[in-house]
């Protein structure tokens, strides 16, 4: 069968999103611009040829490099000068830079200078309203999605691979990217970071702005960290308007480097995802809730990332537990007033969390390790009490306090972590109304299907 004729009998699955990024393995260089371009320096403006690009190593970011066509003597005086410049091309601020390595050749042609963008790196205009953008996401875990279709020469695919979220202002779409079995292989051998997805956002019979976007994109960067476990963020976003690029922004917005961690989302299933990105971008906005969320989802992929290795993560998770109790209990809920809320042991205030979504107080008995330090110690009757004070042997530094934690199995110590984040993936899903599967990380399972269990408030 010709491609034309497999295309026609594949008309309705929406082709995959293409963007003009492209990496063939992880950490590869993104070029930007190569040829001329100006750094503004006080009154001065200084022709540069050489090249703008993308590098993931040693920091992400954007960097330039190229010979300056300037005196010897202004060139030293720059670089001593340590200022803020402005990069200009096609006579347009891309934004500004700092110089990071100067050299000094015999003449102004052999001079060589680097800098990198210390906060905004926007090619041409982005003032110009677009019909949608197409952004780029690293890092984002494999989600079996909807049907796409994917034309490769004279091959014409179909995969698994979209994500769709939509709520009343905004659609969003994200594709797995071209030869993404390839890319993510490279990834889990390599670390660092590699685009997985592409996406494409649009507003609902609106234009959109470079100030509109910086909101929703903020909002999905947080709801995608939640869903990946790592911090991931929409990337080289360029804006489109009848096919055409108006614009590209290449900032370098905050990407976790690559690490393997457990997520709550089912393997196979998106059901009922883009109901909790209805709710979660409700929420957002909210001031009062946006603060709410984002300090929530901070602590809890840290804490997930183990930035703190298992001692230090465990207080992280802790604080987020404190942070849901006085959003959703004290303030949400008033199921506990005055002084009261504040006089509360810490345990207490996990318990009543727990009433909320239906979770017993007792440790798991896949926890073994945890369950045997329980049954120790005498004054620990359940997981809220092993949580507090393992966390308090951690933050008190009395002899007494130091001694007991380092009696504590690692394991044990572990088991309370991954059981303080299971009690943060069931409060916030909870809040979000999320009624489907979700991947239980306290059950013990090796397969991850076997993992997969309604949630415990789901009486259906």
């Amino acid at each position: 069968m010709t491609k034309e004729k497999l295309s026609a009998l594949l008309k309705d699955i929406p082709n995959r999103i293409v963007s003009p990024i492209k990496m063939k393995e992880a950490n590869s260089i993104i070029d930007i611009h190569k040829g001329e371009f100006e750094l503004l320096f006080s009154d001065k403006k200084i022709p540069i040829t050489g090249s703008i690009k993308f590098q993931w190593f040693p920091n992400s970011g954007t960097y330039f490099e190229g010979n300056p066509v300037i005196e010897i003597k202004d060139l030293i005086n720059l670089d001593k000068a340590n200022q803020v410049l402005t990069v200009v091309a096609n006579g347009l601020p891309i934004g500004e830079a700092i110089i990071t390595h100067t050299s000094f050749g015999n003449t102004k042609i052999n001079s060589h200078i680097k800098g990198v963008f210390s906060n905004q790196a926007i090619w041409d205009d982005k003032s110009i309203s677009v019909q949608k953008i197409i952004f780029s996401v690293p890092n984002l875990r494999d989600f079996h999605g909807e049907s796409i279709k994917v034309i490769t020469g004279e091959n014409v695919s179909v995969q698994k691979g979209r994500v769709i979220l939509e709520n009343d202002e905004y659609t969003i779409i994200l594709d797995k990217s071209e030869n993404y079995k390839e890319l993510r292989s490279s990834l889990e051998e390599k670390g660092g970071y590699v685009i997985l997805y592409n996406g494409e956002l649009s507003r609902i019979n609106k234009s959109l702005t470079y100030r509109d976007l910086k909101e929703i994109l903020h909002c999905l960067d947080t709801f995608l960290s939640f869903l990946n476990g790592r911090r991931t963020s929409a990337l080289f976003i360029h804006g489109m308007h009848e096919d055409e690029v108006k614009w590209c922004d290449y900032t370098d917005y905050f990407v976790d480097t690559y690490k393997a961690v457990i997520t709550w989302p089912q393997q196979y299933s998106l059901k009922g995802i883009n109901d909790v990105w209805k709710n979660f971008s409700r929420l957002w906005k909210n001031n009062d809730d946006k603060s709410f969320l984002t300090s929530l989802i901070h602590w809890y992929v840290e804490a997930n990332g183990y930035s703190g290795f298992t001692e230090g993560s465990l207080i992280m998770a802790q604080t987020a537990l404190e942070l849901l109790y006085n959003w959703w209990i004290v303030e949400r809920k008033t199921m506990i007033t005055g002084k009261d809320s504040e006089n509360i042991s810490a345990s207490n205030k996990i318990r009543l969390l727990l009433s909320q979504i239906n979770v017993d107080h007792s440790v798991p008995l896949s926890f073994s390790e945890l369950n045997k330090f329980i049954k120790n110690e005498p004054e620990i009757k359940d997981g809220p009490d092993a949580i507090v004070q393992i966390r308090n042997a951690i933050v008190h530094s009395q002899r007494e306090k130091r001694m007991k934690l380092s009696s504590i199995y690692y394991k044990a110590k572990y088991e309370a972590l991954q059981l303080c984040i299971w009690y943060l993936e069931l409060s916030l899903l909870k809040i979000l109304d999320f009624n489907e599967y979700y991947r239980n990380r306290c059950s013990g399972e090796i397969y991850i299907s076997k993992s997969e269990e309604p949630m415990p408030w789901n009486e259906k």
